[in-house]
C-alpha cells in the first residue's frame, strides 16, 4: 500500500494576513498598496478585503512572501508593525480561497 506523508510542504495554505503599522500614520493606505505590490510580485493568488488580504499557495511560499511584505513596511521607515497571520491548511484537498466564498454563498446567498 502506498503511504503518502502529508506535511506543511505538500498541503494548500490559505493565509490571512494582517500588518498593522504601529505609531506611524492614521491612514495605512500606502503601506496597503506597498504590500499589495509585493504580494502581486510573488505571482501568489490574493484577494484584498476590509481588514487584511488573504494569500493561496504552499505553505513555504506564502511564508516568504509574508517576510518580504514585513521588510517592506520595514522598509519605508515604520520601525514597529503588528503583524496577524491566520493559516488554513489542507491535505485533502486543494481548497482555493473562491471555493470557500463559493461554499459559504451556497447556503447564505448574497443581498448585494
Amino acid at each position: 500500500s502506498l503511504i503518502m506523508t502529508l506535511t506543511t510542504e505538500n498541503c494548500h495554505v490559505i493565509a490571512d494576513l494582517c500588518i498593522v503599522p504601529v505609531g506611524k500614520d492614521v491612514s495605512t493606505s500606502k503601506y496597503i498598496i506597498e504590500v499589495q505590490n509585493v504580494l502581486q510580485e510573488t505571482g501568489l493568488k490574493t484577494n484584498l478585503h476590509a481588514c487584511g488580504t488573504n494569500i493561496e499557495g504552499k505553505f513555504d511560499q506564502i511564508m516568504s512572501a509574508i517576510q518580504k511584505c514585513i521588510n517592506k513596511v520595514h522598509e519605508l521607515g515604520v520601525a514597529r508593525i503588528d503583524t496577524t497571520i491566520r493559516l488554513q491548511t489542507r491535505t485533502d484537498k486543494s481548497m482555493t480561497i473562491k471555493d470557500s466564498i463559493n461554499a459559504v454563498n451556497e447556503v447564505v446567498p448574497s443581498k448585494q
